[in-house]
């Protein structure tokens, strides 16, 4: 498979009309978000971690127009294949979500709801939903066609659904005020976000959504969970080093990793709520004290739905450990000192598979390793077999020429912009 190629008309200039052809009218609003890509630290911001993500010149872009029926329909044109249409209901979209709001039993622990239905329609009508109950969107709203064209491959680990969730949630709000102000988009990236851990199949990597709203393309985005701070660092990709997205095309199955990650999610959740705590990070002598905790869990209630403690104990390793690794790579970015980035990122893979039980990526990062990148880490271990390879200058071009000469597909990473209206 060669490299990846879009277009030579950016997506934003397709849009409308590929919304006039799919819908049969004029879309009221227009927006556009880029690719996402994870340098380091995107399984512990529910630990309360640091992530760092940077953004890539990629489009989405969505169109939308009302409708009065009660209907969300959706088109997805995509830069390669066919055209994936999809359509839901709102009572449909209030069943779903009523079906995730959290129970107890009898015992007073907690009923685990069942894992989101998912569809294209859901996830993104799902945005809407969760908008009118934010009060975003007026609850007037009756129904809404979304044509979504999207030039992200959806293997890449780039975040392709996750850029049509911020363009649609842009292109709803798109003559709301003071809409490129932080404090709105750091409402709506919240809002994209739990709307996705409601409504979708795959589970919300919350930074893809602030980094594609507030990043900045010559710079990576840092989020810090534990005070949910924002701010930026140097770019990696300098004239001495390139990176690439890398991974077997076709379809994957990410059922195992997107349970695996739910359940450890699921197991953070628990474990604040028991302890009262907005994060893991946030608690003293967080690791001993939840072992601890959960062994009484075992003891009165049995371990079904929970971990072993052997488990749990690698899993407060890793985020420890991630989160330590990410701060480090944080500095390292800001002081640009480069050559300290590639062995922070390989032991964060290294940790991934062997620590944290992501087995997804480990071959993909020891062939391109192999080839010449310096380093090769997950792009979101569990949902894609993808990695960010971060390779010389001087040997990128035939680094590309010869991994898609082997059927890999390969997406060169250049700085993007984030989202914005048209």
């Amino acid at each position: 498979m060669p490299m990846w190629s879009t277009p030579s008309t950016p997506a934003a200039e397709r849009i409308r009309a590929a919304h006039l052809e799919l819908v049969g009218t004029e879309p009221a609003h227009i927006a556009s978000a880029p690719a996402t890509w994870s340098l380091i630290g995107e399984h512990i911001d529910h630990f309360g971690g640091v992530t760092v993500m940077g953004v890539a010149d990629l489009n989405a872009a969505a169109a939308v127009s009302p409708r009065d029926d009660g209907t969300i329909a959706v088109h997805i044109v995509p830069a390669h294949g066919e055209t994936i249409h999809d359509s839901i209901s709102f009572s449909e979209l209030t069943k779903r979500a009523a079906e995730q709001l959290p129970s107890v039993d009898s015992e007073g622990q907690p009923v685990i709801p069942p894992a989101p239905v998912g569809g294209i329609a859901a996830r993104w009508g799902g945005i809407a939903h969760t908008m009118i109950n934010r009060q975003l969107l007026s609850r007037e709203t009756a129904g809404v066609d979304i044509t979504v064209v999207d030039d992200i491959p959806f293997e890449s680990g780039l975040g392709a659904l996750a850029a049509g969730d911020v363009a649609v949630a842009l292109a709803l709000l798109g003559d709301a005020e003071e809409l490129h102000d932080a404090p709105l988009r750091a409402r709506i990236a919240d809002v994209c976000s739990q709307s996705v851990g409601t409504f979708a199949e795959y589970p919300a990597l919350r930074a893809r959504h602030t980094a594609a709203l507030r990043g900045v393309g010559e710079t990576v985005t840092i989020v810090d969970y534990a005070d949910g701070s924002v701010t930026q660092a140097p770019h990696p990709v300098t004239r001495e080093i390139a990176a690439f997205a890398v991974t077997v095309p076709g379809d994957f199955d990410a059922t195992p990793g997107v349970a695996a990650i739910r359940q450890r999610e699921r197991f953070i959740d628990d474990a604040c709520h028991a302890f009262g705590a907005e994060s893991l990070r946030l608690l003293p002598d967080a690791s001993q004290r939840v072992l601890d905790w959960l062994k009484a869990v075992h003891k009165v209630h049995g371990s079904q739905n929970q971990p072993s403690l052997a488990e749990a104990a690698e899993w407060l390793t890793f985020y420890t450990e991630e989160n330590e690794r990410a701060q480090e790579l944080a500095r390292a970015l800001r002081s640009r000192r480069g050559a300290d980035l590639f062995p922070l990122l390989n032991q964060s893979q290294t940790a991934l598979a062997t620590v944290y039980g992501l087995h997804t990526t480990e071959k993909i990062a020891e062939l391109v390793t192999v080839r010449g990148a310096r380093s090769a880490r997950s792009a979101h271990a569990g949902t894609s077999q993808a990695v960010i390879a971060f390779v010389p200058a001087t040997k990128a071009e035939n680094f590309a020429a010869d991994l898609a000469e082997d059927g890999l597909l390969v997406v060169p990473l250049h700085g993007g912009e984030p989202a914005t209206t048209h």
